[in-house]
């Protein structure tokens, strides 16, 4: 019998400085130092795992507890990858090359396994994919199983039962591989996890089991018609196994191995059928059917030469046509010629009796009866081991729930956005509704018969130190400038999407079903959606960078006004004629007048609560623990959505308190509106006054352009640095790095199918498949 050939680490795996960085950077306190510490626990682990491969491989004497034990260890590390995956984010590919994108990932964890190859251990892979190496060792699993198996003695009911449990797991754990974990490989995968050789590898141990199965019914002496439906059955099986190893990819992956596995199976399967056919002979003879008999031993001595003549022919195989010789090839040997001479001399001694005693005429083989084949060894379901129970990871947050919170955060982030645009529309409301009314201009006009209010030049002073206009013009061509660079970056990424997707739809019309690599729209889902995501933001900034623009040219003559020295500007006041001017150079106040200042002082504190109101909400929302929250929400079976409608809802007072404050402007500004009237009518007509109210009406106006427009570039320029920084500059690397993944995979397509189509010949050629699966079978090539 044959064992699965063990994996082998070939080179260094580092399970610490990768783990313990990532929960270093993610986390604080003393459970950041424990996972810590179980990383390196972890590791270790893995590196006895490692070395007791080796040993286990080459210690012949190796018992029974040497191989549970380090199954166990196995079991763990699974258990372990597991733990790994459910609380951190790890990557699926090397540093640079991952094909999937999330904003809200900062941190992620890089890894690297390298194995040999189940068939020939010169060949190594490399894989960054924890699903892949979950797969490596579910199929190292399965290699123990087997040599423990093949390793028993298999003498008595005890020892063949214990065999036969091995390799009805080991047919278990390799049908668990091949029909779920593969599905959870998005990556290239090594040879010896093609779904056709991990299928081959199934058929193989359970007729193994199966031939267990014979041993035990052999032992209890059981009827010859039983004995020929089971071993019947195993050789069904190892056909089975035949069937798995043709085709171009199998073919090619076998002829690699230096051990002739297709002619073994081939062996086994001539040897238990010529078995079967020899026990239906001797069930023939309990019947008395003496010429079908001899019929059912010639065609079993048959069977048994030509199963001879395989064995032959695979000691004079192998890689390059050497004569290597395998010490199961005496074992072999042994067992057909045990077989043979047990046929031969049965088949002289029925062949003597019916000669001198029955008479009876030699049947034709098609008369002989079929075999109906009874298997009795099924593979054992494979339980997949739970993540660690009592692993400190479990003291730390998720990182999918990490990342949902931070997509939850982003999502507020972007509703206190959109409020604090909502009250700068609002309070542009007031100031153009104030602006229509003259005011406050006409009451500044009033305030003295010279010169400019102390208040108002103090906002003007400021605007001035800051840089006046031209520092306004800088900031607007600064914004303006960015906003191409962002739409050039966007453009570009699209664009080369475009042109990988549009070739990969080429190379699938010209080489139909040959071309099996994942198509690249569905690859490119989730850069599909973060675009579309940017795109929004940007037409939502370019639309915010038209408006400016409009409003710098609309106020440019108003904030013209703003430029120069306190005498300057005071200089262009237009005075009042002698007549408007009283005696005590001061206007009195009227009522009216009174109630418009007590209208104007709170409108502006309108202003002010609304940009407060919405910063406290913002503050007390992003003292919750979001993360905390949610873990603890799911641990009551609470969904996210839940969760985070409750959490929306700790803001609903401030949400409430901004409703009113809207109702309260509504109310003040047509309170305004009232006062101002009533007071114009109380004012006599005076051009020389009107004059003066429009100069700081205009002076007024360029003001708050100035501020307005200071404060709104200030804000783009913000966006488009935190626009590029978080979305655009990483979407655009992670696509570069996907285009040049594809454009490699791609060449190693092109490279597989010229050699596939040269191997089939002409006439073949359209028949050609290229030995990829998937996203790709062999992504790194293979050294021998």
């Amino acid at each position: 019998m044959l064992s699965i050939g063990l994996k082998h680490c070939v080179e260094k795996t580092d399970l610490v400085k990768p783990v313990s960085r990532y929960i270093g950077a993610t986390y604080k306190g003393d459970d950041s130092k424990q996972a810590q510490q179980h990383a390196m626990t972890k590791h270790r682990d893995r590196v006895d795992l490692v070395t007791n491969l080796k040993t286990i491989a080459t210690n012949k004497k190796a018992k029974a507890d040497a191989f549970r034990s380090l199954i166990g260890k196995h079991y763990e590390y699974f258990a372990y990858l597991k733990s790994v995956q459910q609380r951190f984010r790890v990557a699926n590919a090397k540093a640079g090359w991952s094909f999937s994108l999330n904003p809200f990932a900062t941190k992620i964890i890089h890894l690297s396994f390298t194995w040999s190859d189940s068939f020939n251990r010169h060949l190594r892979f490399t894989s960054h994919d924890l699903e892949h190496e979950k797969a490596s060792i579910l199929l190292n699993i399965a290699a123990l199983e087997s040599l423990e198996g093949v390793r028993s003695d298999r003498e008595d009911q005890q020892d063949i039962k214990k065999a036969l449990h091995c390799f009805q797991n080991a047919a278990g754990t390799l049908e668990y591989i091949t029909s779920t974990q593969l599905r959870r490989i998005h990556t290239p995968k090594s040879g010896d996890l093609m779904p056709k050789l991990l299928l081959m590898l199934k058929e193989t141990m359970q007729g193994q089991a199966q031939e267990c199965v014979l041993e035990a019914c052999l032992l209890k002496k059981v009827k010859p018609s039983l004995l020929a439906s089971v071993a019947q059955a195993a050789s069904i099986q190892y056909r089975k196994a035949i069937g798995y190893c043709e085709g171009y990819q199998p073919g090619e992956w076998l002829r690699r191995c230096a051990y002739p596995w297709r002619m073994h199976l081939q062996f086994k399967e001539r040897t238990l059928r010529a078995r079967a056919i020899f026990y239906l002979s001797r069930s023939l003879m309990d019947d008395e059917k003496w010429g079908h008999e001899l019929a059912a031993l010639a065609k079993a001595l048959k069977t048994a030469k030509r199963a001879k003549q395989i064995l032959a022919d695979m000691k004079g195989s192998g890689l390059f046509n050497q004569k290597i010789q395998f010490a199961v090839f005496d074992r072999m040997a042994a067992e057909i010629d045990a077989i043979e001479k047990g046929i031969l001399k049965r088949h002289k001694t029925a062949l003597r009796e019916n000669e001198a005693i029955y008479h009876h005429r030699i049947a034709k083989e098609s008369q002989l009866p079929d075999i109906e084949a009874k298997l009795i060894a099924q593979p054992s379901a494979f339980a997949e081991p739970p993540a660690e129970s009592k692993s400190p990871y479990n003291n730390l947050i998720p990182a999918k729930i990490q990342e949902t919170a931070a997509a939850f955060r982003q999502e507020m982030k972007d509703l206190f956005a959109t409020k604090r645009e909502s009250s700068e529309e609002k309070a542009e409301q007031i100031r153009q509704s104030l602006q229509s009314l003259n005011l406050p201009a006409a009451l500044d006009a009033r305030e003295g018969l010279e010169g400019i209010p102390d208040p108002l030049w103090a906002r003007i002073e400021t605007l001035q130190t800051k840089g006046g206009m031209e520092h306004v013009d800088g900031l607007l061509k600064q914004v303006l400038s960015s906003q191409d660079k962002a739409w050039e970056i966007f453009n570009s990424t699209k664009s080369a999407l475009e042109v990988e997707q549009s070739d990969d739809a080429k190379l699938r019309v010209d080489f139909g079903g040959s071309w099996t690599r994942a198509p690249s729209r569905e690859l490119t889902v989730e850069f599909q959606n973060q675009l579309t995501t940017v795109e929004g933001y940007l037409k939502r900034a370019a639309h915010a960078d038209e408006k400016l623009t409009t409003k710098r040219k609309k106020q440019g003559g108003c904030m013209e006004l703003v430029v120069g020295s306190r005498s300057e500007i005071e200089a262009s006041v237009p005075k009042l004629s002698s007549k408007d001017q009283q005696p005590t150079q001061q206007t009195p106040e009227t009522p009216e007048e009174k109630a418009l200042k007590g209208n104007l002082d709170k409108l502006n504190k309108v202003i002010e609560a609304r940009a407060k109101i919405i910063s406290l909400a913002e503050s007390k929302f992003f003292e919750i623990e979001i993360d905390a929250e949610i873990l603890n929400d799911q641990a009551k079976k609470i969904s996210i959505e839940e969760t985070k409608t409750r959490l929306r809802s700790t803001i609903d007072l401030y949400t409430t308190k901004l409703d009113k404050i809207d109702t309260l402007q509504k109310d003040l500004l047509q309170q305004t509106q009232q006062n101002n009237d009533a007071w114009k009518d109380r004012l006599k007509a005076s051009p020389s006054m009107a004059a003066r109210s429009k100069f700081f009406g205009d002076l007024n106006a360029g003001v708050e352009a100035f501020e307005t427009l200071t404060n709104n570039l200030m804000q783009g320029l913000k966006f488009y640095g935190d626009c590029m920084a978080t979305y655009l500059n990483p979407l655009t690397s992670q696509v570069n790095d996907f285009i040049v993944a594809r454009e490699h995979e791609k060449k190693m397509y092109m490279d597989q199918i010229t050699r596939a189509l040269a191997a089939a010949g002409p006439s073949s050629a359209k028949a050609a498949q290229p030995s990829f699966s998937g996203q790709g079978m062999y992504g790194n090539v293979p050294v021998a």
